[in-house]
């Protein structure tokens, strides 16, 4: 796809997780989920304890997210977004991605077959959340024009009541998962209206599976083996067992499934 941005964009947009089965794109997380700062700020002014906040223990402020290159890099997306829509309502961005995207999973009009990269999906916000109407708008763009790759984006916006008729908008496309997150740590998915089966993280199983959760296969087997079990397998394993590729699984990346339940760890 030919692009005729105002701006020349230099930079990559496309990251690879770990245990992801798929390339991903994210951008800083807090400084781009509104409705996280929002939830962690309202029980802070309320006095209460913010320790079974999912939020509050989120992976994408510690670890590698921490480094200072990776940082450097999320930073330059969410500035390239707020630039494009600023400056042109998103144009750049969306002619951007899509073009990076169809240049990783495409060659001549097909699809490619890519070692550790199912070019049939694609993650939304590893880091970051849709934290404005327009930028809701940017992904519908984005997903109209890749129609034959399903877009999987789990969020906390629905908390804030204006976002949700963009978050609905974005649901509608076949190809779009919208997943709502939970806010604390052991209550039951949240079941939003005109969005997808939610998530949700528990730190039992059983109370899981009680509550009618599929348990994400990726996170149950630390929780099965044992700790002294799980950290006696070789990286290689521990790796692989811990990602949706090793355990054959694409939940996430389907419309209307039952809701989901990530083991804390």
């Amino acid at each position: 796809m030919p692009i005729s941005c105002h701006y020349v964009v230099m930079i990559n947009l496309l990251s690879s997780p770990q245990k992801m089965p798929c390339n991903s794109f994210n951008i800083p997380a807090m400084l781009y989920c509104p409705a996280a700062k929002l939830i962690i700020n309202a029980a802070k002014k309320a006095g209460k304890a913010i320790d079974d906040l999912i939020c509050s223990h989120c992976y994408a402020l510690k670890g590698s997210y921490l480094f200072s290159n990776v940082k450097k890099a999320l930073q330059a997306k969410a500035d390239l977004i707020t630039k494009s829509l600023r400056e042109d309502n998103g144009d750049t961005f969306v002619e951007t991605m899509v073009s990076q995207i169809t240049a990783k999973y495409y060659k001549n009009g097909e699809k490619k077959s890519l070692k550790n990269c199912n070019t049939d999906l694609f993650r939304v916000h590893d880091s970051g959340d849709l934290f404005s109407k327009k930028y809701i708008e940017c992904w519908i763009r984005i997903c109209q024009a890749l129609p034959d790759i399903r877009f999987w984006f789990p969020t906390r916006e629905y908390v804030r009541i204006d976002q949700l008729p963009h978050l609905r908008k974005l649901a509608e496309l076949p190809n779009a998962i919208v997943r709502p997150s939970a806010l604390k740590v052991d209550e039951p998915a949240p079941k939003i209206a005109g969005l997808d089966g939610g998530t949700s993280v528990y730190t039992s199983e059983e109370k899981a599976k009680a509550d009618g959760h599929m348990v994400c296969p990726a996170t149950v087997h630390p929780y099965r083996m044992g700790k002294k079990a799980w950290s006696a397998l070789d990286k290689k394993k521990r790796g692989e067992l811990a990602s949706c590729a090793g355990n054959n699984c694409q939940a996430c990346f389907i419309k209307s499934c039952k809701p989901k339940a990530y083991l804390a760890h």
